[in-house]
């Protein structure tokens, strides 16, 4: 697994916010046709809108595998908060970042969560 600096982190922001806010939107979209399709199947067992939920699936898992090929971790999809993998200290730790922010500012241990943030 790959282990990130500051700077590296920071390098990825402009290819990986699009990739988050795009995932955000398809996973929303994929739910919103599912529901169609369960209503849909309650009356005639069916929807012509499966293909489509599979299209959108499958690019859902493209954009998770282009997280995991960076070895980026995807704590929350609606808030888009992300984690890398990296050291602080000389220990394992995680650079912490939310969609929106200028910069990866934050980390926090391995085993902690973003209410455990703190700044670098």
């Amino acid at each position: 697994m790959k282990t990130y600096t500051i700077q590296e982190a920071n390098d990825l922001l402009p290819h990986l916010a699009p990739t988050l806010v795009e995932l955000r939107e398809k996973y929303a979209r994929a739910a919103e046709i599912k529901e169609t399709i369960d209503e849909s199947s309650m009356t005639n067992g069916g929807s012509s809108k499966r293909d489509k939920w599979n299209r959108t699936l499958a690019r859902v898992q493209e954009l998770l595998d282009r997280l995991e090929d960076w070895s980026i971790e995807l704590k929350d999809i609606d808030e888009g908060i992300v984690d890398f993998p990296s050291a602080i200290h000389g220990e394992d730790a995680v650079l912490c970042w939310r969609l929106g922010e200028s910069e990866v500012a934050w980390w926090h241990p391995r085993d902690g969560g973003f209410a455990g943030r703190q700044p670098l």
